[in-house]
């Protein structure tokens, strides 16, 4: 009986050829849906963006009612133009991104809203702009900061780069704000 150099149960070399190719492309591909996933700092990021700017917008929109003060309510107007624009291209980022985002203050917002909308007059214009104009820039400009630095999804860290200078002015106009209040 002739002796066969091949068996049945052994694999071909064709076959183990193909077999390395498909693992080599499956990992590639799973890669690939790994790289293309934000990580858990990104989703924070846009969770705490989205808290941020939506708190920012809410308090604003107060103080455009509530204050008498032209400085104010000029400040009041451009912060919630300019954090409206970001708060919808950040949706936008988030939803491009399959990440959802709250368009509400939190919690912890939401009780700093109440207390600063107890406040009238004086009191309402100096707090609005020590709280939401310079101590929540202060946060923003840090968040923002970090994540232009941190952020592993390449359009996660691009829309933080390119926010962050808007921030920057803001917390520069909420200081000669609180300044000019304080006179």
């Amino acid at each position: 009986m002739p002796i066969s150099t091949t068996s049945s149960r052994t694999p071909s070399l064709k076959s183990v050829a193909i077999g390395a190719a498909v693992a080599l492309l499956s990992g590639i591909a799973i890669n690939s849906i790994a790289a293309a996933a934000p990580g858990a700092y990104d989703k924070r990021f846009l969770s705490k963006a989205a808290d941020a700017g939506s708190t920012e917008i809410a308090a604003s929109k107060v103080a455009q009612s509530k204050s008498s003060n032209g400085e104010v309510k000029q400040f009041a107007d451009a912060m919630v133009t300019a954090h409206t624009t970001v708060a919808d291209a950040l949706k936008q980022l988030a939803s491009s991104k399959q990440i959802e985002v709250s368009d509400q203050p939190a919690a912890k917002h939401k009780a700093q809203l109440d207390r600063l909308g107890r406040l009238e007059g004086q009191a309402f214009d100096r707090e609005y702009a020590a709280t939401i104009g310079v101590a929540a820039h202060k946060e923003a400009v840090k968040l923002f900061t970090d994540a232009s630095q941190k952020a592993s999804d390449p359009d996660i860290k691009a829309f933080a780069t390119k926010t962050l200078p808007a921030l920057q002015h803001h917390l520069e106009m909420a200081h000669a704000l609180q300044a000019a209040l304080a006179k």
